[in-house]
């Protein structure tokens, strides 16, 4: 933990830790759950499409391992399904994860799913016997989803997703990236 020191600007307290000050700050919130979702929709509503980015813990390149990025996957296919949710696109890349889906005829709440996809690939890959999975935590805190309005197109937003590998020199210009799948256009799209 760092002092704050006068170099800091005008305002700062000298000889304050950051977790001092920082208690005293209204839009502190360590500790606490924040929510970046909108408050008055419905994120369990039939038919609406989300682009979600999940981040790896602290931005690290955890993803480069075969039965790893195998297992991370197989659950997030698995997950979808059972949350009501119907997988159109993924690129799993060696720091985050994009997701594209549609939600089907009763689907749960959008946090919920992405919330149970994380702790359970967490949980399960550990028990993968590589140094990556049992070492360090998989998910950084949070996600971020795009909704997919009526005037947007799906299936612009799924070559979006499927360009990343090429776009981080990955994968050639279309080039199939491993971790990566189109696995169907939406009927929206």
């Amino acid at each position: 933990m760092r002092s704050i020191s006068s170099r800091d600007g005008p305002d700062s307290k000298v000889g304050k830790t950051d977790e001092g000050l920082a208690r005293n700050l209204p839009y502190a919130t360590w500790g606490r759950s924040r929510s970046l979702r909108l408050r008055d929709f419905d994120y369990a509503s039939p038919g609406v499409a989300y682009h979600i980015v999940v981040g790896s813990h602290r931005s690290r390149d955890i993803f480069t391992e075969q039965s790893l990025n195998r297992r991370v996957i197989g659950i997030l296919k698995t997950a979808s399904r059972l949350h009501g949710y119907d997988l159109l696109a993924y690129c799993l890349m060696p720091d985050h994860l994009h997701v594209l889906v549609q939600a089907g005829e009763s689907p749960r709440n959008l946090r919920d799913f992405v919330r149970r996809f994380k702790s359970f690939s967490s949980a399960t890959t550990r028990s993968v016997a590589t140094p990556v999975a049992t070492k360090i935590m998989l998910w950084q805190r949070g996600f971020y989803e795009h909704i997919i309005r009526k005037d947007e197109d799906v299936g612009d937003v799924a070559d979006y997703i499927m360009g990343n590998p090429a776009r981080k020199g990955l994968a050639l210009e279309g080039q199939q990236y491993e971790w990566c799948e189109l696995i169907e256009r939406s009927a929206t799209s």
